[in-house]
């Protein structure tokens, strides 16, 4: 290259920028102060544009002052843009109107163009200098740090590359070699900025199959929370029949989004899902479901000549104002009793014997807290709803005192009103107190608790004369009922540990631990149960001091309980087995659970015991078995052995009994309760299983013994690539108790997931098992 040839290309190129800094004083270096870019860093990269041009080539030629033409092996370089080709004409023409002239690059020959955003790939390529505006013909492109590749007529930036536009192009997540298939458009635009593609007259393909058109189409091609349509689904089941859903999210604002449904039934009509997440002052989710006119609903349920609107609303919030003002919200409420039974939804299933309508406003300092609620039941059985109570309102006080070192206390009152959706039903008003008075002492290998509480309760009941004519036996409701209860606990436990002789490194612990507790008997026949029920009893349950919830049935106790918990610790303390055994005994005449008359039960009267034992890192096993005095049987029991290797290699058989006395007791208000008149006991069977490299197989079975028929079962098959994977499943669920039988529904769903096109894109057998219908639980 001669002298004159070499002044003339550096003086065309330094006229490409108006400040004519050098490559030097123009380096971008980017130093970090901690954890932080500095400012003089900030300025810099404002004018990263304004670098130099470099260019390097085996010749070059020009004509001074407008054009110069480099070939072979041309490279230039401006930052982090990178033009590759055999030949280039770099050329500078006048602007009118304005005083800096024009500068562009004319790039002929296997043109290849990079970013830190995309690469391009072509056959010819121009450029402007001045704007960074770039056009590529018949060029391919690749994402740099995200799934995404494709081709095109014609490919251009725009907006200092923040766009790139496509003629008549494609787009896929597909790895280079794959292409299991792609969306093709007449014009897709990327916004790099906000991680979008927009894709105009959009056809998805499979390989070379047409799959569906859309006149537009929006693609996340990043992991940015965005607006726009989410991934869709589809299925068939008997009740609603093809169904179809296409969500759409709505980023609203920093602290607000939602997302927007349009669910197709073809046996219904469209199905409008909202719901709609804040944090702002708190957090919380509001959903609104609408099916205008059900023309299904009248020939299943109310059998009249009209249409039914369904909808459901849900309003979950959990908000503090000021440090010390709550307020609370948790509530559900549907349009009738088998919106459930008939719609798919994420808060409430077909066994919900009720709705939780309960919003509550507290205030709470250091030592203290009072919070008023109003609690309320929405019955979902077309029987009886005579035992759904609502407390309208409740007042709730809690108040802590530590002045009488080493006792501390705890004063609880409540006000509530209670009134039924039956105006046939009692109502009333509970005024209750509640002074504790605790003590203990708590070592590294032991610890001693006393307490002393009273119980102090008063009633006002209403509307009890027609109630009481209803009874058959000869107790009756009072309308002035006063209850005095004392409470005498004394719990105490203690921790053994060792080092295991014949594993090393290994860990033995033993927690023994016995419990006191005393209650006088109180005959409590006169007080409706207004928010009481019979808990559950396991290992924990056996120290429980009540054995029901709410405060209208306080059952009497002279007992001891006693109990040990051992575990087995490997060098990584991770448990791997632990047992537990317990009983509770009793000193004195105990007292029924329904309606709390003297029996003739003494000594052991509940059992308990629960163990897991992880015998190898891939097998687990879990069980649990309670013994009740007052069925003289087993009332519960149930274990689980699973075998998993992975996410996809799983293997789980499970057990669970309940007897049919003790679920009486236990859903003594349960209005569906003649569906459990056989108690329960169930075999289960759960298995997902790899097949080959990219199919697999998820099924599932429970199957009743009591009635010798299948209560629910899953069958899937998936197929999952580097690029995609389909999901093809069927469900026969339990929908609804009809006639003293059970009623199934049949479900086939069919689901497609396109990686790259949304940030969750784990499609395994874990997520297929978790949104089945069966109770699949993880023990490892």
């Amino acid at each position: 290259m001669n002298i004159r040839l070499f002044v003339l290309l550096i003086s065309l190129l330094t006229l490409v920028f108006a400040n004519k800094r050098t490559l030097a004083n123009n380096l971008i270096t980017e130093p970090i102060i901690n954890g932080h870019q500095d400012d003089h860093f900030l300025t810099q990269k404002k004018r990263i544009d304004q670098l130099p041009v470099v260019v390097h080539s085996d010749t070059a030629q020009g004509t001074y002052p407008d054009k110069v033409i480099f070939s072979g092996h041309v490279d230039i370089q401006q930052g982090r843009r990178h033009i590759k080709s055999e030949r280039v004409q770099v050329s500078r023409s006048a602007s009118k109107g304005t005083e800096s002239p024009i500068h562009t690059i004319l790039a002929l020959g296997k043109v290849c163009y990079y970013d830190n955003k995309i690469m391009l790939k072509g056959l010819r390529a121009w450029s402007n200098l001045n704007t960074k505006d770039t056009n590529i013909w018949g060029g391919d492109y690749q994402m740099i740090g995200r799934q995404g590749r494709g081709v095109a007529d014609q490919i251009q930036l725009r907006n200092s590359n923040r766009y790139t536009i496509l003629k008549n192009g494609t787009f896929t997540s597909c790895p280079i070699g794959q292409n299991s298939w792609h969306i093709a458009g007449s014009k897709i635009v990327y916004d790099h900025d906000e991680q979008l593609a927009e894709v105009w007259g959009a056809r998805f393909k499979l390989g070379s199959i047409p799959i569906f058109y859309s006149p537009y189409f929006q693609i996340p091609v990043g992991k940015k929370s965005r607006s726009g349509f989410l991934t869709p689904r589809a299925y068939y089941n008997k009740n609603g029949g093809f169904q179809y859903s296409l969500p759409y999210y709505w980023k609203i604002m920093p602290g607000a989004d939602a997302t927007l449904i349009a669910h197709y039934i073809s046996r219904r009509g469209i199905q409008w899902q909202n719901e709609f997440r804040y944090l702002i002052g708190g957090s919380g989710t509001i959903e609104f479901d609408y099916l205008n006119h059900d023309l299904l609903y009248q020939t299943e349920h109310i059998k009249a000549d009209r249409s039914f609107n369904r909808w459901l609303f849900h309003w979950q919030n959990s908000s503090v104002y000021l440090e010390n003002w709550r307020f609370k919200v948790d509530y559900t409420k549907v349009s009738d009793p088998y919106y459930f039974s008939d719609l798919d939804s994420i808060y409430g299933t077909t066994s919900d014997d009720y709705m939780t309508q309960k919003l509550s406003f507290g205030y709470a300092e250091h030592n203290w807290d009072a919070m008023l609620s109003i609690k309320k039941f929405q019955s979902l059985s077309v029987k009886d709803q005579q035992d759904t109570y609502s407390a309208e309102p409740q007042f709730d006080l809690n108040y802590y005192y530590r002045h009488f070192y080493p006792l501390y206390g705890h004063l609880y009152a409540q006000i509530s009103r209670f009134v039924n959706v039956d105006s046939h039903m009692p109502s009333a008003m509970r005024f209750h107190l509640e002074p504790d008075i605790k003590w203990s002492r708590i070592k590294d290998w032991n610890a001693i608790r006393a307490s002393v509480k009273l119980f102090a309760t008063h009633y006002e009941q209403y509307n009890i004369e027609y109630y009481n004519l209803k009874q058959q036996h000869t107790l009756k409701l009072q309308n002035s009922v006063n209850r005095i209860l004392p409470q005498f606990t004394i719990d105490g436990s203690m921790r053994f540990e060792r080092n295991m002789n014949w594993f090393t490194d290994y860990r033995q612990m033993i927690e023994p631990r016995a419990q006191y507790l005393y209650i006088p008997y109180c005959d409590q026949s006169s007080i409706q149960a207004y928010d009481s029920t019979l808990l559950r009893r396991d290992y924990y349950g056996l120290f429980r001091e009540s054995t029901h919830s709410g405060l209208d049935r306080i059952t009497s106790a002279n007992q001891i309980a006693t109990g040990f918990i051992m575990h087995i610790t490997n060098p990584n303390l991770l448990e791997r087995f632990n047992f537990s055994v317990g009983q509770i005994y009793s000193f004195n005449t105990v007292h029924g659970h329904q309606a709390f008359l003297r029996n003739q039960a003494r000594g052991s009267v509940v059992l308990a015991s629960d163990s897991y034992w992880k015998i190898t890192d891939n097998l687990s096993m879990r069980g649990g078995v309670q013994y009740d005095v007052h069925v003289d049987n087993i009332s519960q029991g149930n274990t689980i052995i699973e075998w998993r290797y992975d996410s996809g290699h799983v293997l789980q058989c499970s057990y669970r009994y309940t007897n049919a006395e003790y679920m009486k007791n236990i859903l003594a208000h349960y209005s569906n309760q003649d569906r459990y008149d056989k108690g329960i006991s169930q075999v289960g069977v759960i298995a997902s299983w790899p097949i080959m490299n990219t199919w697999s197989l998820v099924g599932a079975c429970y199957y009743d013994l009591n009635t010798e028929s299948i209560a629910d079962q899953l069958v899937g098959m998936q197929y999952t690539s580097c690029c995609y994977a389909v999901r093809l499943g069927y469900e026969r669920k339990i929908n609804s108790w009809e006639q003293n039988q059970s009623q199934y529904d049949n479900k086939i769903s069919f689901h497609i997931e396109l990686r790259g096109m949304n940030s969750d894109h784990e499609l395994d057998s874990d997520q297929m098992l978790s949104e089945g219908i069966l109770p699949y639980q993880k023990i490892i």
